[in-house]
């Protein structure tokens, strides 16, 4: 089953260097030059999966809660922390996550999606390719002063708000929108 991620690497192409893991797609997305090349860019060579063995599995868990509670900040068992301490470590350390924790305890209360690019990637192996193809056309095809509701967005492309917001993201530090800075807002307007 291949899922077709060309929206993924449109969004890559923007942000280039400004966030960690765009610059090995971008790089990767040259050499795709065949079906056998990309499939086995898409299996083994991203470059956040390598970081460690259980990284997909634990980026599933933890997009589908994404989805679940439509908030960066999330909350799992102890179980979960315990299971997927290793990965979620590597992820801490790479700057795509932090961990929330209590003075005196090894198990955190929860964890906090921090790098866009982290959200994209897990889109990338969880998400709904047809709406983020939409949804980044919509967004790059955004014309200078008009804005986009992030709200009006998800409810037309069912996407999580969290997932619009990294799209704005990545296209704001580019130079290419503004993101509304308004407290409880997602809007993003169009510049160049």
């Amino acid at each position: 089953m291949t899922k077709s991620i060309d929206w993924f690497y449109k969004v890559v192409r923007i942000a280039g260097v400004n966030f960690p893991v765009a610059a090995s797609f971008v790089q990767l997305q040259a050499e795709l030059d065949s079906i056998a090349m990309y499939k086995r860019i898409e299996k083994l060579e991203d470059p956040i999966s390598y970081l460690h063995e259980d990284i997909q599995e634990v980026s599933n868990l933890i997009y589908a809660q994404l989805v679940e509670e439509d908030s960066v900040n999330l909350n799992f068992n102890d179980e979960f922390y315990l299971k997927y301490s290793r990965p979620l470590a590597t992820l801490t350390k790479s700057g795509y996550i932090s961990q929330n924790n209590v003075m005196g305890s090894i198990i955190p209360i929860g964890i906090n999606l921090i790098d866009p690019s982290f959200i994209l990637y897990m889109c990338v192996i969880t998400g709904d390719s047809k709406a983020m193809d939409n949804l980044v056309k919509i967004v790059d095809e955004c014309p200078v002063g008009q804005w986009l509701n992030g709200r009006t967005l998800k409810e037309d492309l069912t996407i999580p708000i969290y997932v619009i917001r990294a799209v704005f993201e990545v296209y704001q530090a580019k130079g290419y929108g503004l993101l509304s800075r308004e407290i409880g807002s997602c809007n993003y307007m169009g510049t160049n």
